[in-house]
């Protein structure tokens, strides 16, 4: 697993206007799947966390939207469109959007890069040579014009969202959360800037001449960076000269002019492409990582001490030439081996894939398909890889899409990740349920997405008659739509007035009907036979039900009559 520092290198590529430091989930499980590790940023709508994909294992990043602030079913509709249309773009220099859910705590998925990003190169003050400038300007402009040609726009480039991996490779992220976070009512999620065009500033409508500014910026930033002192030859300074001074002329002139008048990606980026063509190979980028790079050894020879006033006779040639085989010999040798086995290498590869070509065939439209059919159909052809999921709307086993999407181009023996629901999203039974009515109860129920089910009463000594016990299931969630049954007071317990107390003295009678939570009252009659202290008749009478508190009379005797 990748370790925090070198995580932390790369947080600017998450970046979305911080507001807060309070991570809300920091430790959860995504659904199922998704173990957040450590917070990477907060913004207005999202906290970005590093995760963990207990699926594949391999680390990802999870930006959690807040649910409170988007929802409603247009948002659903939206967020699922912008998802679908952004999973259907494939680039070498995109970050790949793996996986997405939009239920009560909407989140999106994609690929980690842990390299950092272009800001943090900047702001190490790393030098960067021209080659290097024209390399990070290229890869930009494929992505950028790729998504273009594909009628998207990014929307948001900038140094941060330039982001690498631990060998320099390049790649754009949060492609598309202009258009996410503008089913937000709020316009301000993406502040004003140096990359931002001065139509967009001025609240027009997003087109790619925006992202050409952006890229024009980000260039100039780029070219007035300190560049290393050269060691190379007149000529190659002669060159890198002059193949800055032409970056600057293409990129400069692009901020001043109109968003009509600029040139498109695909015209910079062939500009860029031939300049590319003419540097030299530009050294590994200076990324944050933590790979040791000293891999090879150096060899060094024994020191040989020449005496140059002397013209070296036979004997002489003859001892350098028998010093210098000692010395190389050696190398020699390992080279000769390496040769040896790249040559045979080379031969078996050649031999068995002359006619190898790459297969390619579009990924076909699954939903409503079963697992079975889809295996069946392709399992042979591409690296089929199942992920489980949770979607309203939708029934256990039913194939909801795939990544890549339907329609996108797939080589043969590449992952195809298609997704199977497993039935609505869970939903969480409402707590606090307890002492409301059963319409309060109902009400509660539905804004939870869930439904009243069968009531039952139930004694209960504390809630009153006719209110909410609370659920009868145990569990703690159901599907959306799900009834819940719940139980109702039926009242205390009807308390039963013991037996075989007439006849008895009257203080163990009174013992015995306290001690069943009732009350009583003791009056004193005459009796003809019954001697006093003895208990007569009780009203109501023995094995009587009675609410709790209930007053027994014990008529008690007070013996016979006396007449005077």
């Amino acid at each position: 697993m990748q370790s925090y520092e070198i995580c932390k290198s790369s947080q600017g590529q998450y970046d979305l206007n911080v507001e807060s430091s309070t991570y809300l989930h920091a430790g959860k499980v995504i659904n199922n799947r998704y173990r957040l590790i450590t917070p990477f940023g907060s913004g207005t709508l999202a906290q970005i966390y590093l995760a963990d994909d207990m699926r594949v294992r391999k680390q990802v990043i999870v930006k959690v939207f807040d649910g409170a602030k988007l929802s409603g079913e247009d948002f659903q509709k939206n967020f699922q469109a912008s998802l679908q249309g952004l999973a259907q773009t494939s680039h070498p220099n995109l970050i790949k959007i793996l996986d997405w859910g939009s239920g009560e705590t909407p989140y999106i998925v994609t690929e980690f890069f842990a390299g950092g990003d272009l800001r943090a190169m900047l702001q190490r003050d790393s030098s960067l040579s021209v080659a290097q400038i024209t390399f990070i300007l290229m890869e930009i402009l494929k992505g950028t014009s790729y998504l273009h040609k594909r009628g998207k726009v990014h929307g948001g480039l900038k140094p941060e969202n330039v982001i690498f991996n631990l060998t320099g490779d390049l790649k754009i992220s949060d492609t598309g959360m202009r258009n996410i976070s503008s089913l937000h009512s709020s316009s301000e999620f993406f502040t004003a800037g140096p990359y931002l065009s001065p139509e967009l500033i001025s609240g027009e409508p997003l087109t790619p001449a925006d992202d050409v500014y952006a890229i024009a910026a980000i260039a100039k930033e780029l070219l007035d960076t300190k560049l290393p002192e050269s060691e190379s030859t007149g000529e190659a300074q002669e060159k890198n000269s002059e193949t800055l001074q032409q970056l600057k002329t293409a990129f400069t002139s692009v901020i001043s002019l109109r968003a009509s008048e600029r040139p498109s990606a695909s015209s910079l980026l062939g500009i860029v492409s031939e300049l590319n063509i003419r540097n030299a190979k530009p050294a590994l980028l200076p990324v944050q990582s933590s790979l040791n790079l000293n891999l090879f050894e150096t060899f060094h020879g024994e020191e040989e001490l020449i005496d140059i006033d002397r013209k070296p006779n036979l004997k002489d040639r003859f001892s350098k030439a028998i010093l210098y085989l000692k010395s190389h010999l050696r190398r020699w040798l390992w080279l000769l081996i390496m040769s040896i086995l790249v040559a045979g290498t080379a031969l078996l590869i050649n031999s068995g894939n002359e006619e190898e070509e790459i297969r390619l065939q579009a990924v076909p439209e699954v939903v409503g398909l079963q697992t079975t059919d889809l295996v069946n159909q392709f399992g042979n052809y591409w690296a089929l890889e199942e992920a489980l999921t949770r979607e309203d709307g939708t029934q256990n086993g039913q194939i909801l899409r795939t990544i890549p999407a339907a329609g996108v181009e797939l080589a043969q023996g590449e992952v195809l990740t298609y997704f199977v629901s497993l039935g609505p999203e869970l939903r969480t039974i409402p707590l606090g349920l307890t002492g409301l009515t059963i319409d309060e109860a109902e009400s509660i129920l539905l804004e939870s997405r869930l439904r009243l089910g069968e009531t039952s009463e139930v004694p209960d000594e504390v809630i009153p008659i006719g209110l909410v016990i609370g659920p009868t299931t145990s569990v703690t969630e159901l599907p959306t739509g799900s009834e819940v049954d719940i139980q109702i007071s039926a009242g205390p317990e009807l308390r039963t007035v013991p037996e075989a107390l007439v006849g008895r003295a009257y203080e163990p009678v009174e013992t015995a009907i306290v001690l069943e939570g009732l009350q009583v009252k003791r009056t004193e009659v005459f009796h003809p036979a019954i001697g006093p202290g003895v208990v007569i008749r009780l009203e109501p009478a023995s094995g009587s039900k009675v609410l709790p508190d209930g007053v027994i009379e014990i008529f008690v005797s007070k013996g016979p009559q006396t007449v005077e």
